[in-house]
């Protein structure tokens, strides 16, 4: 009974959690989800692109973890694997840095973002999936600080190390188990002197491990054909380019979604905990308080420096927010503190509810779209979607002779779309093109494609208000235009 007492809260969470997550079972595939997935089918050695046939800004285990799950179903599975896991890592951190009491709060608040609809968390995304490896390392840092013996303490932060690796090179950017590596270790070395040698110890055995990480990793890539050098191409020397492209392109959607995800941030109890996270430090200077404030902040600006304002870049503060509230309830009056924890618990249902009831409508167009596709199809055609959703792509099973799986891949990369005309005239030229964009969609230069595509394409549909067109030299049997609504 005091067992079901104390942890009753956590099951109650956890239960909430996995029914949830399995209910979005259903939902038809997002963009990025669709995106790797035929990346990762495509992605064999002896390729002309990155990753095979195609190219992605993203790092090689996001790929190898999208492969292994091998389909949508499976990938949602992942993400409900990789939501436990931030349950336990954040947990975990929590009770080594604070006791019983912080680890049943820091658990619940990560079962509980672990199903909020307006981060996106309907779709196992990169974010998701790197967090599963932030909230891991975040108790192995702590037990490598808290060990007495030099060989336990370099084994822990070595993992910790692996760890924090493992998130970058799932995306590249999230780089929060180093952040609270390294401030835990300066901070610990500044208060505890008598601790600076097992400080320097944790930095020399989590360098080891991280850096050994990344090694395995580009070896394991460089064997399948994506080399390091086309690596750095893609996941530094591109965000630069495309940073540019996003902003000279950007339109009045831009600064909406800015304000969407900063109400968002809000409302859901991201901004309440980051502010009241950085309001105890004025009197509290625990190290892993400042580690997690840290956390918060690193976090935070990478989101707003970005540019893309997305929501489901929010839940990379997934596991410092969790730690957090962990953190901080064991040090502020309860009272205003279940408060606010019921608010946002009930706002976060009320959306959650919501994202069930409802569907997006772009993700829904692009599932009516790549169904009829599908059965209208025979095996071995393939297809080019101008531009963007790749979704359509995946669901009607059609291979991708086009490397461009993304608008803003081809917006930096291709902006006169000379690669995607040359696929056009070529050998390898696709069965089907569906116009999703219109004819010159963010300024690029479609007057080549445009006349190929009229030259040697007829339009023999139009599917949810988008045109799909069939080679000229090619027929097949068509299914009746379904209704999109």
């Amino acid at each position: 009974m005091s067992v079901l007492r104390r942890w009753g809260p956590v099951t109650v969470a956890l239960l909430l959690l996995v029914v949830v997550r399995l209910a979005y079972l259903v939902d038809p595939a997002g963009r990025d989800e669709a995106g790797y997935l035929v990346v990762a089918q495509g992605w064999h050695s002896g390729g002309t692109s990155l990753y095979g046939d195609h190219w992605v800004d993203r790092p090689p285990l996001l790929i190898w973890i999208v492969e292994a799950a091998g389909s949508v179903t499976g990938l949602r599975l992942v993400g409900l694997l990789a939501s436990l896991v931030v349950v336990a890592g954040v947990a975990a951190a929590a009770r080594l840095a604070a006791g019983r009491t912080a680890a049943v709060w820091a658990a619940c608040t990560a079962a509980l973002l672990g199903t909020a609809h307006w981060f996106g968390m309907s779709r196992t995304n990169g974010e998701l999936l790197a967090s599963a490896f932030v909230a891991a390392g975040l108790p192995l840092t702590l037990l490598a600080l808290r060990s007495e013996r030099a060989r336990t303490v370099a084994a822990w932060a070595a993992g910790a190390g692996a760890l924090a690796a493992g998130a970058v090179l799932v995306k590249q950017t999230i780089l929060d188990g180093l952040v609270f590596a390294v401030a835990l270790v300066v901070v610990t070395a500044w208060q505890s002197p008598t601790l600076r040698r097992r400080c320097v110890t944790v930095l020399a055995a989590g360098s080891a491990g991280f850096l050994a990480a990344l090694a395995l990793a580009l070896a394991l890539a460089a064997a399948r054909g994506t080399s390091p050098g086309d690596l750095f191409d893609a996941l530094v020397v591109f965000r630069f380019q495309a940073g540019e492209v996003i902003r000279e392109s950007a339109t009045s959607a831009t600064p909406e979604r800015l304000g969407i995800l900063a109400a968002i941030w809000l409302v859901s109890g991201l901004g309440v905990v980051s502010v009241a996270t950085l309001a105890r430090l004025r009197r509290d200077r625990n190290p892993v308080l400042v580690a997690t404030a840290a956390v918060l902040v690193v976090v935070t600006v990478e989101v707003v420096l970005g540019g893309s304002y997305w929501a489901h870049y929010l839940v990379q503060l997934v596991p410092a927010t969790s730690l957090a509230v962990g953190l901080l309830v064991v040090r502020l009056p309860r009272r205003p503190v279940v408060v606010v924890a019921a608010a946002v618990a009930l706002a976060t249902l009320a959306n959650t509810v919501f994202g069930l009831a409802t569907r997006a409508e772009e993700e829904h167009r692009s599932f009516v779209v790549g169904t009829w596709l599908r059965d209208s199809a025979t095996p071995g055609d393939s297809g080019v979607v101008a531009f963007g959703q790749p979704n359509v792509l995946e669901r009607a099973g059609l291979a991708a002779p086009y490397p461009y799986l993304w608008s803003l891949i081809v917006r930096t990369r291709d902006p006169e779309l000379r690669e995607l005309t040359a696929v056009m005239e070529g050998p390898d030229r696709p069965t089907w093109v569906v116009d999703w964009s219109g004819p010159r969609p963010w300024g690029l230069d479609a007057a080549a494609f445009r006349a190929v595509l009229e030259r040697d394409y007829r339009v023999v549909a139009t599917v949810c208000e988008r045109r799909v067109w069939l080679e000229r030299s090619t027929t097949r049997t068509l299914e009746s235009i379904p209704d999109c609504r």
